[in-house]
């Protein structure tokens, strides 16, 4: 009966010893993929971070147009400016004519760099923490990060990020809460409304060039 008793109980053990190295192997293996997706998510975030140090240490040696340079295929690559700018013009989007669409996102691109870079102007061993990732509707992804400053007033920048072809992007940036593409939409869709689509592309044209004086640094 005791030899009986031992061989169910080793079973018993082995089919456990079973379950749990299964268990083990799923677990580990849905941990490599949230990690990959985690890290796939905040890479659009990280590249902007990166180039935005860079530009910020390179301030004193180098001009507006030589960082404007250095971020520019970062913004093009990690920003979804098509998304923003039919986001942006609501309703108006679709009234353009394609020469007209593409214009706008070139000169939205015009726009979005060159803030970054006036806006980034020094370096004071700031660095970009990263906070948490936390999911949305619609298949995107909030990335929460803080611009970590030596006088301790931190800044929050908070990203939406959405899959384009595999490929992670910026669609909206909130910065201390206040929401970029939220403010621009309001803004434009008011100018358009009183002053029509051709004042508002002069006006954003004007504002990139009030950004530009730094060039001759």
């Amino acid at each position: 009966m005791t030899t009986r008793n031992q061989a169910h109980s080793f079973r018993f053990r082995t089919i456990l010893n079973v379950f749990l190295s299964i268990y083990l192997l799923i677990s580990a293996n849905f941990a490599i993929a949230d990690t990959a997706q985690t890290e796939s998510i905040q890479t659009p975030v990280d590249n902007l971070h990166g180039a935005l140090i860079s530009i910020m240490k390179s301030a004193e040696t180098m001009s507006f147009d030589e960082r404007y340079k250095l971020l520019e295929d970062v913004i093009f690559k990690n920003f979804n400016t098509p998304l923003i700018s039919r986001v942006i013009l609501s309703r108006y989007w679709k009234s353009l004519d394609e020469t007209s669409q593409n214009n706008f996102i070139d000169l939205f691109n015009q726009l979005t760099i060159s803030t970054y870079v006036s806006r980034f102007d020094s370096y004071n061993e700031e660095t970009f923490k990263h906070l948490s990732i936390e999911p949305m509707k619609k298949g995107r992804y909030m990335v929460k990060t803080e611009l970590v400053q030596s006088n301790n007033d931190n800044v929050s920048f908070n990203y939406i990020v959405q899959s384009d072809d595999n490929n992670w992007k910026i669609i909206s940036v909130i910065a201390n809460g206040i929401n970029d593409l939220s403010l621009k939409r309001g803004e434009y869709s008011a100018v358009i409304k009183d002053q029509g689509f051709n004042a508002l592309i002069e006006n954003i044209k004007q504002k990139i060039s009030d950004l530009q004086p730094n060039s001759s640094q």
